[in-house]
């Protein structure tokens, strides 16, 4: 009975021995070979931090750099992740808008801006009450005022209207005071 054992074993082992070594050839031409070769690629290189971008011929590969803040080099080819995009534009407010003839004025509330108008003296002067005048236009009406509605009543020098007036009488209080047409 042991033999028997042995010498089934033994044609098991044989049987499995062929089956699990059977090798099967292929024939092919260098043609074939040449052909599948040139449809693939080297395989991609590249750095850490950087972007692998198409070449300038087919198969190869240049690289980008890829940042995290943005520089102020307009000529710059590194690719700016979405943070620094976001980063950058935080630091940033929309653009001013205004009219003609305003100054800019800040609200209180960051990056919010109002405005004032500034003095035209070639409007009227009643509709633009709220806005700013410059200092020529200041200077102009105060000069008018004194001129146009002041009368001296007693020089320095009695009877001289050339020496300095001690003493100002008001004709009127009705007027423009600020310069119309300057």
């Amino acid at each position: 009975m042991t033999n028997h054992k042995i010498l089934l074993f033994g044609a098991v082992l044989s049987a499995l021995t062929i089956d699990t070594f059977a090798v099967t050839k292929t024939v092919t031409t260098q043609g074939y070979v040449d052909n599948a070769v040139a449809t693939k690629q080297n395989k991609l290189s590249g750095s850490s931090g950087y972007a692998v971008t198409y070449g300038s011929s087919a198969g190869t590969t240049d690289e980008r750099q890829i940042v995290t803040s943005l520089g102020s080099d307009t000529t710059a080819t590194t690719l700016p992740t979405t943070g620094a995009v976001v980063s950058g534009l935080n630091a940033k407010q929309n653009t001013l808008n205004g009219a003609a003839n305003t100054v800019i004025t800040y609200t209180g509330t960051a990056g919010g801006t109002g405005s004032k108008g500034v003095y035209q003296a070639s409007g009227s002067y009643s509709s633009q009450t709220n806005s700013l005048a410059e200092a020529g236009h200041v200077n102009t009406a105060v000069a008018n005022a004194f001129n146009e509605h002041l009368t001296c009543n007693t020089y320095a020098t009695p009877g001289d209207t050339t020496s300095d007036c001690l003493l100002w009488n008001v004709n009127t209080l009705s007027g423009t005071y600020m310069p119309q047409n300057q």
